[in-house]
């Protein structure tokens, strides 16, 4: 198993004049007009079978945030966020989902600092018809703060989500059109998950430990341990260590460690084991389902950006190569994954040099 070809996909061609880190210079970068309107990265996706497109969450500063992207033809359609958006929502971070009722849901967040707060509305929960070309505001969990991610259940008809910068935890109900919970938990995954039973996960308090809302109690269990790997806030200043993490349908959830680690949780007793680190890099944002068991990732940083397949039946790694396109180089940072047939996609964001990609890997046979 490995790559057949690796392609970079381009929204806008933009070469950056200087390398700051995006999070850090918001407050200066966002002033450059060029780089208000041509910087994207590629912070989350959700591929629609019906409509074969790929919806793409991106990184903008002029409220660009959601493409539709046509893999047959290689071709970005802008989706008008910008038109429902305000000045505050630069981004969907790990925030969008295809329900069972063919609508995309999704969520806003920020890059402005606190002296900012006061003036920002806060981050919305969005519906998306795809067929209309239209936005329907779900709610605003939390005035002022925003959204880094949410979790659909559409089973349930609940989406889950964690606030920014103040780390706080909600659930809201589409069918009452109400937050049924919030709560302060100190702590944020990169993205949780539900499990079979319609529980979700993700960490609290300073050590990160686990935690798991249940929404027929609407009640929440504070576990008293969190991965075997602790947290560096690789990913930003007090989040982790949970980078990513999938429903597995075999009964157990699968966990990508900001270290580069994969881990399986028994959602019946809280254990975590650890399976391996199928990257020599830190972070490892994206796992994906795949056929015979297979799970598919992506993980690294700093130019080193590395696919593999990770074999349940047999607890084998393979490293299926470097997302690198001989004529555009290589993925800075990866964000996020997507299977679509035999292709993987992977959403770049955070390159220093350039606007950010989205990368078609094909995989051989």
């Amino acid at each position: 198993m490995k790559l057949k070809s690796v392609k970079a996909h381009c929204l806008v061609e933009y070469q950056r004049s200087t390398a700051t880190v995006i999070d850090d210079a918001a407050r200066a970068i966002r002033k450059d007009p060029e780089f208000r309107e041509k910087y994207h990265a590629f912070t989350c996706m959700a591929y629609d079978p019906s409509r074969r497109l790929l919806f793409c969450g991106t990184t903008n500063f002029a409220n660009d945030l959601l493409q539709a992207f046509d893999p047959a033809t290689g071709r970005f359609e802008c989706m008008r966020y910008q038109d429902f958006g305000e000045t505050y929502e630069i981004k969907i971070h790990r925030a969008l989902e295809l329900g069972d009722d063919g609508m995309l849901y999704g969520a806003t967040s920020c890059l402005h600092d606190v002296d900012e707060r006061h003036r920002a509305p806060g981050g919305k929960v969005f519906r998306f018809d795809p067929e209309r070309r239209a936005f329907d505001l779900l709610c605003i969990p939390k005035a002022h703060d925003y959204i880094q991610t949410i979790t659909l259940d559409s089973k349930r008809r609940m989406i889950y989500g964690m606030n920014y910068p103040v780390f706080e935890f909600f659930a809201y109900s589409m069918d009452k059109n109400e937050v049924m919970y919030s709560q302060y938990m100190g702590s944020i995954t990169h993205i949780g998950a539900v499990d079979d039973d319609g529980g979700y996960w993700g960490t609290w308090g300073y050590g990160h430990k686990l935690f798991r809302y249940d929404p027929a109690t609407n009640e929440v269990d504070f576990l008293a341990h969190g991965l075997p790997t602790g947290c560096d806030s690789l990913m930003y200043k007090g989040a982790g260590p949970i980078d990513c993490m999938i429903n597995g349908l075999d009964g157990f959830m699968y966990i990508g460690g900001e270290k580069g680690e994969l881990f399986k949780l028994h959602p019946g007793t809280g254990e975590v084991t650890y399976l391996g680190r199928p990257v020599p890099a830190n972070r490892l944002p994206g796992l994906a389902l795949g056929p015979g068991g297979v799970i598919y990732g992506v993980g690294g940083d700093d130019d080193k950006t590395t696919l593999f397949a990770y074999d349940r039946s047999t607890g084998a790694f393979t490293v299926l190569g470097p997302v690198h396109d001989p004529q555009r180089g290589a993925c800075f940072r990866p964000h996020d994954l997507k299977l679509v047939d035999h292709t993987l996609f992977v959403g770049e964001t955070d390159n220093p040099r350039r606007t950010c990609y989205l990368w078609e890997c094909t995989l051989a046979g």
